[in-house]
């Protein structure tokens, strides 16, 4: 059996999947509280980035290999569709109740997706180029 990333359809899961987590991350922020501990100051914000980043490698995953573009270009869109869903979803929260909008959290969300994207690609364009697979050089 072939594996999936190998597949030339991959990008059609990894496309599923990322529309799966964004459902998961709606019903998630429709709650008006969650119950988690707070372990430390600026939980929540890590917890946005997580989410968010997860939601970024999964759309970053779905680029079909045959698309050649730049891996800033690659960067852009994938932070652009992370951070448009997070402004969704803080719009959303504003009319939770129990819930709010935050700039901070958009700015999280945004990073997480950011980041995520940026250190995925790399590796990924550096991966396939044959160059030595490291994220920061």
């Amino acid at each position: 059996m072939k594996r999936l990333y190998n597949n030339e359809y991959h990008y059609l899961v990894y496309r599923a999947l990322a529309v799966l987590w964004m459902v998961v991350i709606y019903w998630l922020s429709s709650k008006p509280s969650l119950p988690a501990p707070d372990l430390f100051w600026g939980q929540d914000k890590v917890e946005h980035a997580l989410a968010f980043g997860l939601l970024g490698f999964l759309v970053a995953s779905s680029f079909r290999a045959s698309q050649h573009a730049s891996f800033k270009k690659r960067v852009s869109i994938v932070t652009v569709i992370v951070a448009g869903y997070g402004f969704f979803d803080e719009a959303h929260q504003f009319f939770v109740p129990g819930r709010d909008a935050s700039f901070w959290d958009l700015f999280a969300d945004s990073t997480g997706g950011f980041l995520t994207a940026f250190l995925f690609l790399r590796y990924k364009s550096r991966k396939f180029s044959g160059q030595e697979a490291s994220p920061l050089s």
